[in-house]
This record gives structure tokens, sequence and C-alpha cells, in this order.
């Protein structure tokens, strides 16, 4: 079942990202020159300054660092609580998303999880959009 979400912003490189997620495909962008990973999309690596760069696909698990958990409503798609949780990737991103099969309770720092997809529709379309469940 496709879910309402806010509006996504939607730049030349947040548009290829978003287009991966269409396939279920989740890639960030790889620095062609040093290596470094890019999130979020950029044209131009915040390490080294290239602007080169290949849309590389990750391994989607990785630890939780932090979460909160919103009581109070501020998109009418979100109503309270609605949890979000900050992920480590293990390729090194930071990355904000929605937890899945995961309580308040079950929270905690280094938590290992692996991505989930969920159905997702806003303005511009249908999209996968990456969430986290435990690992």
């Amino acid at each position: 079942m496709t879910t309402e979400r806010p509006v996504r912003r939607l730049d030349p490189y947040a548009q290829q990202f978003w287009d991966f997620t269409k396939e279920w495909q989740f890639r960030l962008q790889r620095c062609s020159e040093c290596g470094k990973y890019r999130w979020p999309p950029a044209p131009v690596c915040d390490s080294c300054l290239s602007e080169a760069f290949e849309w590389t696909p990750v391994s989607g698990r990785g630890t939780v660092l932090s979460w909160v958990t919103f009581q109070r409503q501020y998109f009418p798609e979100y109503p309270p609580p609605h949890r979000v949780i900050m992920v480590e990737l293990e390729e090194g991103p930071l990355f904000i998303s929605n937890p899945v099969d995961l309580d308040g309770a079950a929270l905690t720092d280094g938590l290992p999880v692996t991505l989930a997809w969920a159905e997702a529709h806003d303005r511009f379309g249908d999209y996968h959009l990456p969430v986290f469940r435990p690992a």
C-alpha cells in the first residue's frame, strides 16, 4: 500500500537518487577521485572538491547512532508519535530515515539495522522510500 509522504525536494542530483529507488536500488554518489561517499547528493565532493562521481550501490547495512520520537505533528502525513533514526551506513555516510518493525523501547545506540523499502507517493509520483529494520 502506497503511503502519502511530504513533498520531496528534487534537484538534478536528488532526482537521480529517487529514480534509483523506483527500481529498489539503494545507490549513493561516490567520488571518482578520493572514493568518499556523498550524502546528500551534491555537485562537488566535500573532501577533495572533485566534480567526478559514480552512483554506487551500497549495502543497506548500518547501525543506529541516534533517534527521536516526535510527540507533536509537523506534517499531516506523520501523525504522532513519529520516530526518526540516524543510521551510520556501513560505507560511512549518515542517513536519516524511519524505523520499521522497531518500537521505541528496542532502539539502542549501535543497533544493527538493514535496509527495507516503503512504498510512497507525493505530488511527483510513486517511489520507494529507504527505511530500516533490525538486522
